[in-house]
């Protein structure tokens, strides 16, 4: 083969690489000391019951982000502290409300349609108010995966003990489901989850690849594809085949997007919803579920 034709050849190689969609980017952000982030997650469950939606849950927390340094065996560690907290749950016939609004500490309490609602609202106003400013620390690996969380028992621990009510089964109850829902395994869930979708290698529009990840109900595997990019967005498409637990006898599967800025790798925004199906006729409640992520660099 002539020079004159390798040099050809090399050309159409790289033209036929651009116009397939070949182009790959690394989209495994590098965190370095001193940056800071605003991250936004929010949690959307409608639980249905008897194939009617009965109850919306919407839980959205701010936090700002700072990257500390890093640990001996080179993990980097990020300081989170919460900005705001905004959560509601309504129920859609009677239009009782429980909530908590960061913007305005007492809104739910004021709104509380009775002495019971009043009692809750109240509680969660002073959790919520104790958790407002406070901050522990995640652990990330060299692809952004989520190692470990601490901080958030002791956290969380300290807003019950500042609540300054007196003992009661209500109280003891409130206390028992706030450890259960709030705490370092839970915080690490909505992290992991935020991230999970990081490839191991670079991407370009075309390419796919899958994740063992977990569903509320059983273990699902995962797919990504990239669907498209312009300027420095790359859109990538979430879904799956539709797993059973049979234990339950239902269905699940899960579907969403993903916009990544490829000029740093870093997360835009998502969009990820969880389905979940009756498969036999003694499933009486369902919840979908909805989760969405924004990160943004300050």
């Amino acid at each position: 083969m002539t020079k004159k034709s390798v040099v050809l050849l090399t050309g159409l190689i790289f033209v036929s690489t651009i116009l397939t969609g070949q182009v790959r980017k690394t989209i495994i952000p590098t965190l370095n000391p001193g940056e800071q982030y605003i991250f936004k997650n929010t949690t959307i469950n409608d639980i249905h019951e008897d194939g009617v939606r009965t109850i919306n849950q919407t839980y959205t927390a701010n936090w700002f982000l700072r990257v500390i340094g890093k640990t001996a065996d080179g993990k980097v560690m990020m300081k989170a502290t919460y900005l705001k907290i905004q959560q509601r749950t309504e129920h859609l016939f009677t239009h009782e409300a429980t909530g908590f609004n960061s913007d305005d500490f007492k809104e739910y309490v004021v709104k509380s349609l009775n002495d019971d609602l009043h009692a809750q609202n109240d509680r969660l106003r002073k959790l919520c108010e104790g958790m407002m400013g406070k901050s522990f620390t995640l652990y990330f690996d060299d692809n952004l995966r989520i190692n470990k969380v601490t901080g958030v028992d002791t956290l969380i621990e300290n807003a019950l003990i500042g609540m300054d009510e007196q003992a009661s089964p209500a109280l003891q109850s409130f206390q028992k489901s706030t450890r259960g829902t709030i705490n370092n395994e839970e915080i690490w869930k909505v992290f992991d989850g935020a991230f999970v979708y990081i490839p191991d290698e670079a991407v370009g529009t075309g390419d796919k690849w899958s994740k063992d990840e977990n569903h509320n109900v059983g273990p699902l595997k995962v797919n990504y594809v990239v669907k498209s990019e312009e300027d420095n967005n790359m859109e990538i498409a979430v879904s799956s085949a539709a797993a059973i637990n049979s234990d339950i006898q239902v269905s699940y599967s899960r579907k969403g997007t993903i916009t990544v800025d490829t000029k740093t790798g870093l997360l835009v925004q998502s969009s990820i919803k969880d389905d979940m199906k009756p498969r036999a006729g003694n499933i009486t409640r369902l919840v979908i579920k909805t989760v969405k992520n924004e990160l943004q660099k300050k």
